[in-house]
Protein backbone atom coordinates (compact mmCIF):
# COMPACT_ATOMS: atom_id res chain seq x y z
CA UNK A 1 0.00 0.00 0.00
CA UNK A 2 1.02 3.64 -0.48
CA UNK A 3 0.24 6.74 0.12
CA UNK A 4 0.91 10.45 -1.60
CA UNK A 5 1.10 13.22 -0.13
CA UNK A 6 2.04 17.41 -0.98
CA UNK A 7 5.53 18.72 0.32
CA UNK A 8 5.04 21.83 1.85
CA UNK A 9 6.77 24.95 0.71
CA UNK A 10 10.33 25.14 2.10
CA UNK A 11 10.28 27.44 4.94
CA UNK A 12 6.59 27.99 5.20
CA UNK A 13 4.10 26.49 7.67
CA UNK A 14 0.64 26.19 7.14
CA UNK A 15 -0.87 27.85 9.93
CA UNK A 16 -3.74 25.98 11.77
CA UNK A 17 -5.57 28.46 14.71
CA UNK A 18 -3.99 31.71 13.31
CA UNK A 19 -4.44 34.15 16.15
CA UNK A 20 -5.73 37.58 15.58
CA UNK A 21 -3.64 40.70 14.83
CA UNK A 22 -3.91 41.36 18.60
CA UNK A 23 -3.03 38.13 19.70
CA UNK A 24 0.27 38.27 17.49
CA UNK A 25 1.56 41.00 19.13
CA UNK A 26 0.68 39.80 22.60
CA UNK A 27 2.92 36.21 21.70
CA UNK A 28 6.20 38.41 20.51
CA UNK A 29 6.08 40.83 23.72
CA UNK A 30 8.64 38.53 25.73
CA UNK A 31 11.03 38.26 22.58
CA UNK A 32 11.30 42.14 22.40
CA UNK A 33 10.87 43.23 25.76
CA UNK A 34 14.33 40.68 26.57
CA UNK A 35 15.52 42.88 24.07
CA UNK A 36 14.84 46.39 25.60
CA UNK A 37 15.98 44.79 28.91
CA UNK A 38 19.41 44.20 27.77
CA UNK A 39 19.64 47.56 25.85
CA UNK A 40 18.20 50.09 28.12
CA UNK A 41 20.80 51.43 29.76
CA UNK A 42 22.73 52.85 26.85
CA UNK A 43 19.66 54.04 25.58
CA UNK A 44 18.86 55.85 28.50
CA UNK A 45 22.36 57.29 28.37
CA UNK A 46 21.97 58.31 24.97
CA UNK A 47 18.84 60.51 25.26
CA UNK A 48 19.01 62.39 28.07
CA UNK A 49 23.03 63.05 28.95
CA UNK A 50 23.69 63.66 24.91
CA UNK A 51 20.80 65.56 24.67
CA UNK A 52 21.60 67.61 27.49
CA UNK A 53 25.29 68.83 26.40
CA UNK A 54 23.92 69.49 22.62
CA UNK A 55 21.08 71.80 24.39
CA UNK A 56 23.85 73.65 26.55
CA UNK A 57 26.13 73.72 23.98
CA UNK A 58 24.41 75.25 20.93
CA UNK A 59 21.49 76.32 22.88
CA UNK A 60 23.06 77.95 25.46
CA UNK A 61 26.28 78.89 24.21
CA UNK A 62 25.90 79.36 20.27
CA UNK A 63 22.13 80.56 21.40
CA UNK A 64 23.64 83.30 23.28
CA UNK A 65 25.84 84.65 20.43
CA UNK A 66 22.26 84.13 18.29
CA UNK A 67 20.22 85.68 20.45
CA UNK A 68 22.69 89.05 21.05
CA UNK A 69 22.54 89.38 17.37
CA UNK A 70 19.05 89.45 16.72
CA UNK A 71 17.84 91.84 20.22
CA UNK A 72 15.43 94.43 19.52
CA UNK A 73 13.59 92.87 17.03
CA UNK A 74 15.81 92.21 14.13
CA UNK A 75 15.64 90.23 10.64
CA UNK A 76 16.94 87.64 13.04
CA UNK A 77 13.94 87.61 15.44
CA UNK A 78 11.48 87.51 12.68
CA UNK A 79 13.62 84.32 10.92
CA UNK A 80 13.20 82.53 14.53
CA UNK A 81 9.50 83.50 14.87
CA UNK A 82 10.43 85.76 17.89
CA UNK A 83 11.93 82.91 19.95
CA UNK A 84 15.03 82.14 21.12
CA UNK A 85 18.01 80.16 19.75
CA UNK A 86 17.34 77.92 22.71
CA UNK A 87 13.51 77.77 22.39
CA UNK A 88 13.62 77.61 18.64
CA UNK A 89 16.26 74.32 18.35
CA UNK A 90 15.05 72.50 21.64
CA UNK A 91 11.74 70.82 19.33
CA UNK A 92 13.56 70.11 16.27
CA UNK A 93 16.06 68.47 18.75
CA UNK A 94 13.22 66.11 19.93
CA UNK A 95 12.24 65.33 16.53
CA UNK A 96 16.27 64.66 15.07
CA UNK A 97 16.00 61.99 17.92
CA UNK A 98 12.91 60.55 16.91
CA UNK A 99 14.27 60.00 13.28
CA UNK A 100 17.58 58.60 14.74
CA UNK A 101 15.86 56.10 17.14
CA UNK A 102 13.38 55.01 14.21
CA UNK A 103 16.53 54.57 12.39
CA UNK A 104 18.44 52.84 15.13
CA UNK A 105 15.83 50.27 15.18
CA UNK A 106 15.47 49.48 11.95
CA UNK A 107 18.49 48.65 10.38
CA UNK A 108 20.84 46.51 11.74
CA UNK A 109 18.33 44.93 14.35
CA UNK A 110 16.01 44.38 11.04
CA UNK A 111 19.14 42.51 9.64
CA UNK A 112 19.50 40.73 11.97
CA UNK A 113 16.94 39.32 12.17
CA UNK A 114 16.77 37.76 8.64
CA UNK A 115 20.81 37.15 8.54
CA UNK A 116 22.30 36.90 11.64
CA UNK A 117 20.18 35.84 14.63
CA UNK A 118 17.23 34.57 12.05
CA UNK A 119 14.67 35.57 14.58
CA UNK A 120 11.83 35.95 12.00
CA UNK A 121 12.44 32.43 10.45
CA UNK A 122 11.65 31.42 14.16
CA UNK A 123 9.10 33.15 14.13
CA UNK A 124 7.60 32.62 10.75
CA UNK A 125 7.87 28.89 11.74
CA UNK A 126 5.34 29.54 14.21
CA UNK A 127 1.57 30.29 13.71
CA UNK A 128 2.53 33.99 12.68
CA UNK A 129 1.67 35.36 9.63
CA UNK A 130 3.98 37.77 7.70
CA UNK A 131 1.94 40.65 8.26
CA UNK A 132 2.09 39.91 12.22
CA UNK A 133 5.81 39.73 12.17
CA UNK A 134 5.66 43.28 10.42
CA UNK A 135 3.04 44.51 12.80
CA UNK A 136 5.41 43.26 15.89
CA UNK A 137 8.82 45.17 14.76
CA UNK A 138 6.97 48.29 13.74
CA UNK A 139 5.06 48.22 17.16
CA UNK A 140 8.56 47.41 19.10
CA UNK A 141 10.17 50.37 17.03
CA UNK A 142 7.71 52.73 17.68
CA UNK A 143 7.90 51.98 21.57
CA UNK A 144 11.64 52.26 22.00
CA UNK A 145 11.01 55.49 19.62
CA UNK A 146 8.38 56.70 22.46
CA UNK A 147 11.44 55.70 25.18
CA UNK A 148 13.80 57.54 23.12
CA UNK A 149 11.05 60.78 23.07
CA UNK A 150 9.87 60.33 26.34
CA UNK A 151 14.02 60.65 27.60
CA UNK A 152 14.72 63.98 26.19
CA UNK A 153 11.54 65.73 26.51
CA UNK A 154 12.26 65.55 30.34
CA UNK A 155 15.49 67.09 29.38
CA UNK A 156 13.94 69.76 27.11
CA UNK A 157 11.62 70.51 30.05
CA UNK A 158 14.41 70.75 32.31
CA UNK A 159 15.89 73.96 30.10
CA UNK A 160 11.88 75.74 30.49
CA UNK A 161 11.17 75.53 26.60
CA UNK A 162 7.81 73.49 26.90
CA UNK A 163 4.59 75.89 27.80
CA UNK A 164 2.43 73.46 29.56
CA UNK A 165 1.83 69.58 29.88
CA UNK A 166 -0.42 69.44 27.16
CA UNK A 167 2.43 70.77 24.82
CA UNK A 168 4.52 68.17 26.22
CA UNK A 169 2.10 65.12 25.23
CA UNK A 170 1.59 66.54 22.36
CA UNK A 171 5.53 66.93 21.71
CA UNK A 172 5.86 63.22 22.45
CA UNK A 173 3.31 62.38 19.82
CA UNK A 174 4.24 64.53 17.28
CA UNK A 175 7.84 62.94 17.62
CA UNK A 176 6.62 59.21 17.99
CA UNK A 177 4.99 59.68 14.27
CA UNK A 178 7.85 61.22 12.62
CA UNK A 179 9.62 58.54 13.89
CA UNK A 180 7.61 56.00 12.73
CA UNK A 181 7.47 57.63 9.59
CA UNK A 182 11.12 57.16 9.22
CA UNK A 183 11.04 53.62 10.42
CA UNK A 184 8.38 52.34 8.39
CA UNK A 185 10.23 52.68 4.76
CA UNK A 186 14.00 52.00 6.60
CA UNK A 187 12.48 48.49 8.20
CA UNK A 188 11.66 47.47 4.45
CA UNK A 189 15.26 48.75 3.33
CA UNK A 190 16.47 46.91 5.52
CA UNK A 191 13.75 43.54 4.59
CA UNK A 192 15.40 44.26 1.13
CA UNK A 193 19.22 44.70 1.92
CA UNK A 194 21.47 41.45 1.47
CA UNK A 195 25.10 43.04 2.80
CA UNK A 196 25.12 45.08 6.01
CA UNK A 197 27.47 47.39 4.49
CA UNK A 198 24.19 48.73 2.82
CA UNK A 199 22.86 50.17 5.85
CA UNK A 200 25.07 52.63 6.36
CA UNK A 201 23.86 54.18 3.54
CA UNK A 202 20.92 55.15 5.23
CA UNK A 203 22.67 57.31 7.59
CA UNK A 204 25.61 58.72 5.20
CA UNK A 205 22.32 59.26 2.46
CA UNK A 206 19.40 59.36 3.92
CA UNK A 207 19.32 60.16 8.07
CA UNK A 208 21.80 62.71 8.48
CA UNK A 209 21.56 65.01 5.43
CA UNK A 210 17.89 65.25 6.02
CA UNK A 211 17.98 66.25 10.08
CA UNK A 212 20.98 68.86 8.32
CA UNK A 213 18.34 70.75 6.01
CA UNK A 214 15.21 69.85 8.28
CA UNK A 215 14.72 72.93 9.94
CA UNK A 216 15.34 71.53 13.24
CA UNK A 217 19.06 74.25 13.57
CA UNK A 218 17.60 76.86 11.38
CA UNK A 219 15.23 78.33 9.06
CA UNK A 220 14.91 76.41 5.63
CA UNK A 221 13.42 79.48 4.36
CA UNK A 222 17.00 81.23 4.85
CA UNK A 223 18.17 78.35 1.84
CA UNK A 224 17.77 78.77 -1.96
CA UNK A 225 14.22 78.36 -3.18
CA UNK A 226 14.72 74.67 -4.82
CA UNK A 227 16.60 73.64 -1.73
CA UNK A 228 13.97 75.16 0.14
CA UNK A 229 11.62 73.07 -1.69
CA UNK A 230 13.36 69.60 -0.96
CA UNK A 231 13.60 70.41 2.36
CA UNK A 232 9.73 70.88 2.75
CA UNK A 233 9.15 67.97 1.18
CA UNK A 234 11.16 65.85 3.30
CA UNK A 235 9.12 63.99 5.92
CA UNK A 236 11.47 65.41 8.93
CA UNK A 237 10.55 68.87 8.29
CA UNK A 238 6.65 68.07 8.76
CA UNK A 239 7.55 66.34 12.15
CA UNK A 240 10.00 69.43 13.49
CA UNK A 241 7.49 71.28 12.13
CA UNK A 242 4.77 69.90 14.34
CA UNK A 243 7.07 69.57 17.54
CA UNK A 244 7.63 73.19 17.70
CA UNK A 245 4.11 73.70 17.74
CA UNK A 246 3.81 71.79 20.61
CA UNK A 247 6.60 73.83 22.22
CA UNK A 248 5.16 77.11 21.33
CA UNK A 249 1.86 76.35 21.41
CA UNK A 250 1.65 78.22 18.48
CA UNK A 251 -0.80 75.20 16.76
CA UNK A 252 -1.88 76.55 12.81
CA UNK A 253 -4.05 74.47 10.32
CA UNK A 254 -1.05 73.22 8.86
CA UNK A 255 -0.44 70.27 11.78
CA UNK A 256 -3.31 68.61 9.91
CA UNK A 257 -1.29 68.87 6.44
CA UNK A 258 1.49 67.70 8.54
CA UNK A 259 0.36 64.57 10.09
CA UNK A 260 -1.65 63.73 7.18
CA UNK A 261 1.90 63.54 5.46
CA UNK A 262 3.81 61.36 8.33
CA UNK A 263 0.42 58.90 8.34
CA UNK A 264 0.84 58.75 4.81
CA UNK A 265 4.56 58.03 4.09
CA UNK A 266 4.45 55.19 7.30
CA UNK A 267 1.69 53.98 5.97
CA UNK A 268 3.58 53.43 2.52
CA UNK A 269 6.69 52.35 4.69
CA UNK A 270 4.53 49.24 5.98
CA UNK A 271 2.95 48.47 2.86
CA UNK A 272 6.70 48.27 1.80
CA UNK A 273 7.72 46.48 4.47
CA UNK A 274 5.10 43.26 4.32
CA UNK A 275 6.11 42.79 0.73
CA UNK A 276 9.58 42.36 1.85
CA UNK A 277 8.99 40.41 4.64
CA UNK A 278 6.88 38.54 2.48
CA UNK A 279 9.34 37.92 -0.25
CA UNK A 280 12.46 37.07 2.19
CA UNK A 281 9.60 34.63 4.65
CA UNK A 282 7.44 33.06 2.19
CA UNK A 283 3.78 33.89 1.23
CA UNK A 284 0.85 31.95 3.31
Amino acid sequence: MSTTGTRPTAGVRTPTGTPTAWQALVRQVPYYTTVVRRTWRGSAFSYTVLPALVLASLGLGLGGFVDDGTQGGGEGTAALGGLSYLAYIAPGMVAVTAVMAGAGESTFPVYAGFTWNKIYFAMRSTSLQVRDIVNGVVVYVAVRVLIAVGLITVVVALFQVIGSVLGAAALVGAAVLVGAAHAAPIIAYAGWAHEDTALGLVYRVGVIPMTLFSGAYFPVEQLPAVVEAVAKALPVWHGVELCRMATTGDVTSAAWVHVLYLLVVTGVGWALAQRQFDRRLGRV
